[in-house]
């Protein structure tokens, strides 16, 4: 196997780390393996990240990026209706975890126990969400009695449970039936 190119070796260990966090877990993967199974020199993992949790942070933050991409360009698709905004942030999100599970299943639901010991677990901000329940508050589409920090933060609490528990056995349920069940949980359909 030839060796990667230097320009080539943080993507690839980024690849590779992904890979064995995925499969093994990120307690039972170190930096030597880590490099070992790119194909480098552990000398070359430390120029790129200082330690194994530089490494992880670097996957869950690429990963919340691109789901929080996702969700926007779901938004620019329907401009006007929010309701149908908030709706099709599921469908994107439903998707994006079904295209990216190794690194949505390595962001989002690594062990605890590792979380509390290197830093939180990353997590996507409630605040866009309250934010367009607070305009459809306003227009008077939702419930005026609905806590809207509380429900933006129960509902992505509860979405990002049930894309895991889908990612474990994706046989569970189909992507559609998953995202007709967000889509009915999702506060946006909360009427008043």
């Amino acid at each position: 196997m030839p060796r990667p190119k230097i320009e080539d070796a943080q993507s690839r260990l980024l690849q590779v780390g992904l890979e064995l966090f995925a499969s093994r877990g990120t307690e039972r993967v170190n930096s030597n393996l880590i490099a070992r199974r790119a194909g480098l020199a552990i000398g070359t993992f430390y120029a790129h990240f200082s330690d194994k949790q530089a490494l992880l942070r670097e996957i869950e933050l690429r990963t919340l990026s691109g789901l929080r991409e996702a969700r926007l360009k779901a938004i620019r698709q329907v401009p006007v209706n929010r309701r149908e905004q908030a709706l099709k942030t599921v469908e994107a999100a439903v998707h994006f975890a079904e295209r990216h599970s190794e690194a949505y299943r390595v962001a989002f639901g690594r062990e605890r126990a590792g979380a509390a010991r290197h830093g939180a677990v990353v997590s996507e901000s409630a605040r866009p969400l309250a934010e367009g329940l607070r305009q459809l508050q306003i227009e008077g589409r939702i419930s005026a009695n609905l806590n809207l920090e509380l429900a933006a933060r129960a509902y992505l609490s509860m979405e990002l449970g049930t894309l895991l528990w889908w990612l474990e056995d994706p046989s569970r349920a189909t992507a559609a039936e998953l995202i007709e069940t967000l889509s009915a949980l999702h506060p946006a359909s909360i009427t008043s």
